[in-house]
């Protein structure tokens, strides 16, 4: 043979080589995706009651009932009855609504007319994270932070779509046992995306929590001091973040 068919019979055979190397790639990528689908966490099984229950009042839009665990966050959620039992809560409004992905409520500086501070406001104290393997799929309630460690305090937020990559990042400590129409409903609300008049995502309409009532049991679990807030959190990271390239999030 001569030298320069041996040259093109070699990059022949080099192409293909090459050419079936790729063809073996992809189907072990296939293979990978399907062990990585095949290990997933099972479904979490969450407690058995009875359980303490939080009935949400919201202005003009019915009623969300909670179902709390103290099993899975016995802190969060004392200083959550606290909050509601003494009025805390009242006259609060849902400040942060991205839909698809969560509606965030909590803040007491939601009560003025100034829309610049929803989201900077709290108790004045700090409580510790309790993370627990109950994921933050639809209907799941839980506590935003400002992505420091023990940085929750009253602020939280009712998951309105699967968001599994808020587990381990932020406590876990109910879900709506009933009403999930009416997050849903305040989901769809009109909102200033780009924060034009305040912070972005705000809802254009004030959304406002009446009173949030605790219904039973009794017993609650005994409330330790919490952290002294000892930073200023950034308004720009407080809350739950969205899933990266979140549809309508800027």
């Amino acid at each position: 043979m001569r030298p320069a068919a041996q040259v093109r019979a070699r990059i022949a055979s080099g192409a293909l080589a090459l050419f079936l190397t790729l063809i073996m790639a992809s189907c072990g990528n296939d293979e990978t995706g399907d062990q990585v689908q095949a290990t997933s966490p099972p479904d979490f099984t969450w407690p058995t009651g009875p359980h303490p229950r939080a009935l949400f009042h919201v202005e003009n839009r019915g009623v969300i009932l909670l179902e709390l665990y103290p099993e899975l966050a016995p802190e969060t959620v004392d200083n959550f009855i606290e909050l509601a039992r003494s009025g805390f809560y009242d006259g609060t409004t849902f400040h942060r609504v991205l839909p698809g992905f969560m509606i965030q409520g909590g803040d007491p500086n939601s009560r003025d007319r100034d829309p610049s501070n929803d989201g900077d406001g709290g108790p004045g104290y700090t409580v510790p994270d309790e993370f627990s393997p109950a994921p933050h799929r639809r209907g799941t309630v839980s506590m935003a932070n400002t992505g420091r460690p023990n940085s929750a305090g009253s602020q939280f937020f009712i998951v309105q779509g699967d968001a599994l990559h808020l587990d381990g990042r932020h406590t876990v400590f109910g879900r709506v046992a009933a009403g999930i129409e009416v997050a849903d409903g305040i989901a769809t609300t009109e909102t200033d995306l780009h924060g034009r008049w305040g912070k972005p995502n705000r809802p254009l309409e004030d959304i406002v929590i009446k009173r949030i009532e605790i219904l039973g049991p009794k017993e609650a679990p005994a409330h330790s001091a919490p952290a002294e807030l000892n930073f200023k959190p950034s308004p720009s990271q407080i809350g739950p973040e969205p899933p990266q390239l979140f549809p309508g999030f800027a």
